[in-house]
């Protein structure tokens, strides 16, 4: 998914008045989050999102079917700003379980990147 079309599927669910800047700027903030949880702590040869030069164009890192996590996401922060509260908390609900699913996902098909060492 690009960031163009998350964008525009949340604005097709959510009309907003936010800036394509605001919902570029979660994006980013949001893609950190799966590198720093997610992709840093495993070897991957998959290339991640170059966050420093997102455009409309930019190919997100998540892949289908877990790609709508981007869209639960924008729409997640359109409501919380709109003081959505309910549409808010059952965003975040879906998000996080998807968030979840896909977690899961990377670290059973990923070596982790860090060697654990258990001593007893």
């Amino acid at each position: 998914m690009t960031i163009k079309e998350a964008i525009e599927k949340t604005d097709r669910l959510r009309p907003n008045s936010f800036s394509r800047e605001e919902k570029t700027d979660w994006l980013t903030d949001f893609e950190n989050r799966i590198y720093n949880e997610i992709y840093s702590l495993h070897k991957c040869d998959t290339p991640f999102t170059d966050t420093t030069e997102m455009t409309d164009a930019t190919e997100l890192f998540v892949p289908s079917p877990y790609d709508e996590l981007y869209v639960l996401c924008l729409c997640s922060m359109v409501d919380f700003f709109n003081a959505e509260y309910d549409r808010y908390n059952n965003d975040t609900a879906m998000l996080e379980a998807l968030y979840g699913d896909f977690e899961r996902y990377w670290n059973n098909n990923h070596e982790c990147a860090h060697n654990t060492v258990i001593s007893g």
